[in-house]
C-alpha cells in the first residue's frame, strides 16, 4: 500500500494550520467534560450525544447517490476514528488530564511507523527532529521524576488505545481519500455513535460512573451546544486535512493540545504549570514548527 501525495508541499500550510488550531481547541475540551461530569452526567453520555448531533451536520451534502461513492472504505475509517474519539472522550474523565492527553499523543509514533511500513515513507531529518522535540516536551511536562507515562489505570489504557486507533484511521484516510468531506464526516460520526452506544451500554451494565445519567435533562441543551462548538467544526477540519497531509504529521501538529491542555489544567484544575511545563510547551511548539517548515522546504 503506497501513496505519493499529489499536493505540493507549498500547498500544505493551510491543512497544517487547521490541524494545529483543532489541537488547541481540543486542549480545553476537558473543561466542559468535567463540568458536565459535575452535573452527574457520565462521559459516555456526552460522547453519545456529541456523535448523534454531529451525524446530522453532513446530511445536506449527501442527498445525491453519487455522494455515497466509496462508503465501504470510509465506513472502516469512520469506525476507527469514531471509536478513537469516543474512547479519548471517556478517558479524559477516567484519569487525570495530562496523562490522558500524553498517552493519546503517542499517535505520531504509531502514525510514523505505519507510514514507513505501509506507505514506504522515508524518515526525514525534519520528521525525526519533530518527534524527538515533541516527546521531549511531553516528558518535560510530565516530569522526569514520574518516569515514562506508562498506563497506570483503565483510563490511561483507554487513552493509549484511542491513540492507536486514531493513528490507524488517519493512515487509512490519507491512503484512501474521499471525493468530498461530507462522507468521511458522516462515517466518523456514525462510527463514533456506534462505539459510544457500546461503551454506554457496557458501562451501564457494570454500573460505572461514566454511564451515570444524573441531571441529564437540564444538561442536554449545553451538551448539544458544546457539540456544535467543540466537536463539529474540528471534525470537518481534521478529516479534510487528514486526506491531504500524512498521518504522522497530523499527530505531531495535534500535539498543540498537550500545550493548551497543560496550561488550562494548571489554570482551572489546580495541576501545576511551572518551569518544566514552560520548557515542555516550548519544545512542543518547536516540534510543530520544524515539521511544518521542514516539509515545506523539502527537508530529507
Amino acid at each position: 500500500m503506497h501513496r505519493t501525495p499529489s499536493i505540493p508541499p507549498s500547498s500544505l500550510l493551510l491543512p497544517a494550520i487547521a490541524v494545529a488550531l483543532c489541537g488547541a481547541m481540543w486542549g480545553v475540551f476537558w473543561i466542559p467534560l468535567r463540568w458536565i461530569g459535575g452535573q452527574g452526567v457520565g462521559g459516555a453520555w456526552v460522547s453519545l450525544i456529541f456523535n448523534a448531533v454531529a451525524l446530522l451536520t453532513p446530511l445536506p451534502w449527501l442527498g445525491r447517490r453519487a455522494a455515497w461513492t466509496g462508503f465501504r472504505r470510509q465506513a472502516l475509517n469512520g469506525i476507527l476514528l469514531g471509536t478513537a474519539f469516543s474512547l479519548y472522550t471517556v478517558s479524559l474523565v477516567m484519569t487525570d488530564v495530562i496523562h490522558a492527553i500524553l498517552l493519546f499523543y503517542l499517535t505520531p509514533v504509531w502514525s510514523t511507523l505505519g507510514g514507513r511500513i505501509w506507505l514506504g515513507q522515508p524518515l526525514t531529518r525534519s520528521r525525526i527532529a519533530a518527534l524527538v522535540l515533541g516527546f521531549a516536551g511531553m516528558a518535560a511536562i510530565l516530569g522526569v521524576g514520574e518516569g515514562v507515562p506508562l498506563p497506570r489505570n483503565p483510563g490511561d489504557w483507554t487513552a493509549l488505545i484511542s491513540g492507536m486507533l486514531w493513528a490507524a484511521g488517519t493512515l487509512r484516510s490519507f491512503v484512501q481519500p474521499a471525493a468530498g468531506i461530507a462522507l468521511p464526516v458522516f462515517a466518523f460520526c456514525a462510527g463514533g455513535l456506534i462505539s459510544a452506544a457500546a461503551i454506554l451500554g457496557s458501562a451501564a451494565g457494570l454500573a460505572l460512573p461514566m454511564a451515570a445519567s444524573g441531571n441529564f435533562a437540564a444538561t442536554l441543551p449545553w451538551i448539544v451546544v458544546l457539540a456544535l462548538v467543540f466537536f463539529v467544526p474540528p471534525n470537518f477540519l481534521v478529516l479534510w486535512a487528514a486526506q491531504r497531509i500524512d498521518p504522522g504529521r497530523v499527530g505531531i501538529l495535534l500535539m498543540g493540545e498537550v500545550v493548551v491542555g497543560a496550561i488550562s489544567a494548571a489554570l482551572f484544575s489546580g495541576e501545576a504549570y511551572g518551569a518544566k511545563e514552560f520548557i515542555g510547551t516550548g519544545l512542543i511548539v518547536t516540534a510543530g514548527l520544524v515539521e511544518v517548515f521542514g516539509r515545506r522546504r523539502g527537508a530529507t
